[in-house]
Formats: structure tokens, sequence, C-alpha cells
């Protein structure tokens, strides 16, 4: 394996997209420590939204990939996406039903309303038009919610905007690298990811 590949699964693992929920409920409740006082609840918080939008949908792919009813855990074919879509969907809208309806932090939950609109936005593409890249169709996401995090200034979040960018980049990049998709299913999937997160900022609000 050269330089190239490890760089590409290196930065595809770390930035896969079912973290970024998880990683984003971090940073909101690391940023905020009057709004989130309690460490026990905080954990409690991370471990559902964890769950919810990274664990399970990870169980599902990998079961899948066990029962051969999917070619592999990178899901490289359209035909194989379909089924992980669906469940990944049903989980995450559980997941925003869930902290919608508990009164949970509203920043959290437009965050999982957004993910969850751009997983129903991907699998569209992905069952009419085309493949799209999740991974850039996550950090396309993250980049518009932290450009809708800076008027809050509580949250500090110029700089963790810029460096979103970057690492939006390098995703980017990393799949490029591992020749995953062509640079159109690249670029698409950031369009998809961000515009998802701006759509909702006008049905839902931040």
């Amino acid at each position: 394996m050269n330089i190239k590949n490890i760089y590409g699964h290196v930065i595809s693992v770390v930035f896969q997209p079912l973290l970024l929920p998880l990683l984003g409920t971090i940073y909101i409740i690391k940023s905020n420590p009057f709004t989130f006082p309690d460490p026990y609840e905080n954990y409690m918080l991370m471990l559902r939204v964890g769950l919810l939008t990274f664990f399970f949908p990870a169980v599902v792919v990998l079961l899948m990939s066990a029962l051969n009813f999917v070619k592999g855990v990178n899901l490289r074919d359209r035909q194989d996406r379909i089924i992980p879509y669906i469940a990944t969907l049903a989980l995450y809208i559980w997941a925003f039903y869930v902290f919608y309806k508990e009164g949970f932090n509203g920043i959290i939950t437009f965050m999982l309303l957004g993910s969850t609109i751009s997983i129903v936005l991907a699998f569209l593409m992905n069952l009419l038009v085309l493949k799209i890249s999740m991974h850039t169709t996550g950090v396309g996401g993250m980049v518009a919610f932290f450009l809708l995090l800076l008027p809050y200034t509580n949250f500090n979040s110029l700089y963790p905007f810029i460096i979103m960018i970057i690492i939006a980049g390098l995703v980017g990049s990393a799949r490029l690298a591992l020749h995953a998709h062509t640079t159109r299913e690249i670029y698409y999937g950031y369009l998809l990811g961000f515009f998802s997160f701006m759509f909702t900022n006008l049905i839902f609000g931040m």
C-alpha cells in the first residue's frame, strides 16, 4: 500500500460520514460549558447520538456484508447502498424525532435534521441519478453547519469553520486518491450536503 492509499484510508476512516453528527455534538457540548454543565448528562447525550447515528447504522452495514447482501463495507455499487441508506435514514429520522419531541438542545436537533435531509437527498440521487460521495456530503453539510454557527458568538466558530473547510478538502482528495468516486460525484456530494443544511435552516431555523 503506497502513501497515497494510506492517506486516503486514514482520512476516510477518521471523517467517516456517520461519525460527523457525534463529532458535531461533542463540539457543541465542549464549546458551551454553561449550557451543558452536567458531565454525566453530556456523556449520555453523546452516547445517544453515537448509538443512533453511528453504531446502529454501522452494524447494519457490517451484518449485510457478513451475510453477503452487499459486496463489501465500502458500498461502492449503487445497488449495495439502497438498504443501508434506508436503514440509516430510519435511524436518523428516529433520532431527530426523539430529540425534537423531548426538547433537547435546538442546535443539536437542527444538526440531526440537516443530516437526515442530506441522507434523503443522497438516497434519491443514488436511486435515480448517480452514486455520490457520502463522505463529501457529510463534510459539505458540516461546512454549512459551522457557517450557520458564525453569528452565535458563544460558539466562537470562526476557526472551527476554517478548519472544517480544510477537512472538507482533505476528505475530497482522500476519496479521489482511493479512486472511490469520480470528481463529479465528489463535487455533487459537497453541494448536496451544503445545501441540505441551508434548506434545513430555511424550514426549521438554527
